[in-house]
């Protein structure tokens, strides 16, 4: 299927032997990321990883959404956990957003919404980025099959970003404070590439020390994915996000 690379069809089959459940594909043409997969729960007979369409081989996708199950399954049943955000994410960022400006009727009725999208951004960076990161340190280092691939990738996720990093809607901007998980990854896809350029803008915008600090963090924490609760958690201190999420017991 898709002309998968021998590497990735690897990955595949990783994936089967650990979770006893296959990946089928989705094209899913409004996914506002590149790809996201979606865990077989409650008798599900397959996981189901959606795919933006693309002219681009899926295989880095397919390698790097896969990463996060192999690691979730490398610990034991008993310390396997989801992620999950509390309600009331959008209350917490509201007075971030609102921080040290006067705002007029139009901008405090869309307030409510704009800090509901930007806190749901903000956690799904704390879930996804230091672990994802691990992964593609692992596609770089062991799968050098699928560099060419990660690289495109990775600078269409830099520059989308960008792109967010630049949402506005009337006063209201992406607060500083939760621009840290992205200079981080901005940092950490320079040194994979060995390059300087994809953390230019977090300095213009004053947030680069954030990056550089969770960045320190991350290459702290042993890389084993036994660790991967604990780097989360790390990040989340250090970004003022403790309290945000909780750990719940994962349940196929």
């Amino acid at each position: 299927m898709f002309n998968l690379r021998a590497v990735t069809k690897s990955i595949l089959s990783r994936v089967e032997n650990d979770t006893g459940k296959s990946i089928q594909f989705m094209r899913d043409e409004s996914l506002p990321v590149l790809a996201t997969l979606q865990m077989a729960r409650n008798g599900a007979e397959f996981h189901v990883l959606r795919y933006r369409p693309s002219d681009d081989p899926l295989d880095y996708l397919i390698a790097y959404q896969a990463g996060f199950v192999l690691r979730l399954f490398e610990n034991e049943p008993a310390d396997r956990f989801d992620f999950a955000p509390l309600p009331d994410v959008g209350k917490r960022v509201e007075s971030l957003v609102a921080a040290g400006q006067a705002l007029g009727p139009v901008d405090r009725q869309m307030l409510p919404e704009f800090s509901k999208f930007v806190g749901q951004w903000a956690l799904m960076n704390l879930r996804s980025l230091p672990i994802g990161m691990r992964i593609d340190q692992w596609i770089a280092t062991e799968l050098p099959d699928l560099r060419e691939l990660q690289d495109a990738s990775i600078a269409l996720q830099q520059q989308q970003n960008l792109d967010l990093l630049s949402l506005r809607q009337g006063k209201l901007t992406v607060p500083t404070p939760l621009m840290g998980a992205v200079a981080a990854y901005a940092l950490f896809a320079d040194r994979l590439a060995g390059g300087g350029v994809y953390s230019i803008p977090y300095g213009a915008a004053g947030v680069l020390a954030q990056g550089e600090q969770l960045l320190s963090i991350w290459d702290e924490v042993p890389a084993g994915s036994t660790h991967d609760r604990k780097l989360v958690d790390l990040w989340a201190a250090a970004e003022g996000l403790t309290g945000w999420f909780n750990w719940i017991p994962y349940q196929p």
